[in-house]
């Protein structure tokens, strides 16, 4: 014995259930098979992105900033040749300054900012500065500080006040 059930016989699925396959054409079945891809490939890709998220919240932050060049001025790590590099301003001064024209302003970090009458320099140990020589010592204290050049010792008024 041998049922011989047909489309005919089934009840007929509601309209928004029944999937007309029937009459797609080829190009039909290619954008159907693209879309569900795409589909997939974007529900896959966006629960991979969450999951590392959640596991290393800095993951995606780390790898932009690992994957951007360093900003280095080339002139102030010396990679430019002199001749690159921007001129650098030249002081006119009426006389050269001697050390007794000098005041420490403020000594901090290893660093000082001396003035004269006409100018304010900034010095580390090192540096030249005309009228006193190369600064061989800075020394900062509560009161002031002490700047050491090779042709003269300057010292704060409020330590010299001491």
């Amino acid at each position: 014995m041998t049922l011989a059930v047909s489309d005919d016989d089934l009840p007929p699925a509601p309209a928004l259930w029944r999937l007309r396959t029937e009459n797609w054409s080829g190009a039909d079945w290619v954008v159907g098979l693209l879309s569900v891809i795409l589909a997939m490939g974007s529900l896959g890709f966006f629960t991979v992105s969450y999951v590392i998220s959640v596991r290393s919240p800095g993951y995606f932050q780390e790898a932009a900033l690992s994957a951007m060049p360093p900003k280095l001025d080339q002139t102030l790590t010396g990679s430019v040749e002199a001749g690159d590099a921007m001129p650098a301003q030249t002081v006119v001064r009426v006389r050269q300054p001697v050390p007794s024209d000098y005041q420490i302003v403020m000594v901090f970090q290893g660093e000082a900012l001396l003035a004269t009458r006409d100018e304010l320099v900034r010095v580390r140990v090192g540096t030249v500065v005309p009228g006193l020589g190369e600064i061989l010592s800075i020394e900062g204290t509560s009161t002031g500080g002490t700047v050491k050049a090779a042709d003269a010792t300057l010292t704060s008024a409020a330590t010299a006040a001491k």
